[in-house]
């Protein structure tokens, strides 16, 4: 495969406006010859130097988007995908698209160009685009799968905002008390040790602590550099941070509840799409264990489920009631009786979605005041370790 290259460019279009843009390219004399066949004129092209990144999930939601109104609006599948490729600014998905292109022009269906190439087009919609090929309705399966990636996002986004303030309050706590063990305690120890009289238990736990972080702080700070990038190459390599990453957060309390409306959601929509599509539903759930997912307790338990499912017993009876309320199982239930099955686990997304979407909002009101008296408990126990001893000074200060 050729390399691609970044530029900028400046010309005028066929009205003589100044225009500029940034493209991907074979060559400089590929994307002249490109932008003079769209009527552009005096071009001036650049090198413009930047490593190559993996693309972001926005993307690959918008190369999902584009490709389902060009599909929709009845223009052929290649010239579809080659569009897609002029407007492209990410070198790695530039070579994905290029290879699509290339195994569709050898023949592969669409779903089978993806599923080749092994990445940011899952099992589940590798399932409902080669379901969509057979019926000839693409161009609306496509819009259904980017419709759902749009709502994924927009709650992972809201998740991510959620977790993100606690981060940071709790790191500026962290980096504070580190400061005051380092630069202020050290000067109590000093005040306190020339008195040569014995401290309460919360003084001396701090100059031990500070006295630990000033003859040891340089091997903390190369051993957090060094699990940073253990981390780092580990979650490049590997799914076990993610997977543990999710554990952890799955057994904090405060996103517990978070975490199974998401569960619930992500498996009611994703069914529901698949079902309406006419896939079976053995097939649906196979779907969800070959997607890579960190929520292992939902592949482990759909495992189990597949298991009854060949045994005879329904869905509903087979789903674990752990991980899924009642409620949602007796809906199930009767969407299986009613035959509609699908247009209720569409319902059930729904439903759920409201309740996320209050328990999020009630979560962010919380988590401010939370936060600040948690900063305050951390500092406070600092001041008073260090001042406790002055109110008896008669006995510290002759």
């Amino acid at each position: 495969m050729n390399n691609i290259y970044e530029f900028q460019w400046k010309g005028r279009n066929r009205f003589g406006q100044k225009q500029t843009g940034r493209q991907l390219a074979e060559s400089r004399e590929v994307l002249e010859k490109r932008l003079q066949q769209k009527g552009y004129s005096q071009l001036s092209i650049s090198r413009h130097f930047a490593l190559p990144t993996a693309p972001k999930k926005e993307e690959i939601n918008q190369f999902m988007q584009q490709l389902a109104l060009l599909i929709q609006a009845k223009i052929p599948l290649k010239q579809s995908l080659v569009m897609l490729l002029e407007t492209c600014q990410n070198r790695t998905f530039y070579r994905w698209q290029q290879e699509t292109i290339r195994l569709i022009e050898a023949g592969f269906a669409l779903s089978v160009a993806f599923k080749k190439q092994g990445k940011y087009i899952n099992p589940q919609e590798i399932q409902l685009i080669k379901m969509a090929e057979t019926s000839g309705n693409l161009g609306l399966i496509l819009t259904n799968i980017a419709q759902r990636r749009e709502k994924s996002e927009k709650l992972a986004k809201k998740i991510k905002k959620i977790l993100f303030y606690p981060v940071f309050i709790l790191a500026i706590s962290i980096t504070l008390s580190i400061l005051l063990l380092l630069f202020i305690v050290p000067q109590f120890a000093e005040l306190y040790g020339s008195k040569g009289k014995s401290l309460p238990l919360i003084t001396e736990i701090l100059f031990s602590l500070s006295h630990f972080l000033q003859h040891s702080i340089l091997t903390l700070i190369i051993l957090c550099v060094l699990c940073f990038l253990l981390i780092h190459i580990l979650n490049k390599k590997t799914d076990l941070i993610k997977r543990l990453k999710f554990i952890i957060l799955s057994h904090i309390p405060i996103l517990k509840g978070i975490i199974q409306y998401s569960r619930i959601i992500f498996f009611c929509q994703n069914s529901s799409l698949m079902l309406a599509s006419h896939i079976r539903l053995d097939t649906v759930l196979h779907s969800f264990l070959a997607n890579k997912s960190d929520d292992i307790l939902l592949q482990g338990s759909l495992a189990t489920t597949l298991t009854y499912l060949k045994q005879g017993y329904r869905l509903a009876d087979s789903l674990d009631p752990k991980l899924f309320p009642t409620d949602m199982l007796q809906m199930i239930a009767i969407g299986e009786q009613s035959g509609k099955l699908s247009p209720m686990l569409q319902q059930i997304s729904d439903g759920y979605q409201q309740r996320l979407d209050y328990q999020i909002d009630i979560l962010s009101q919380l988590l401010e005041p939370m936060l600040m008296v948690l900063m305050g408990i951390i500092v406070g126990t600092i001041l008073v370790g260090l001042y406790l001893p002055i109110f008896d000074m008669g006995a510290m200060i002759e």
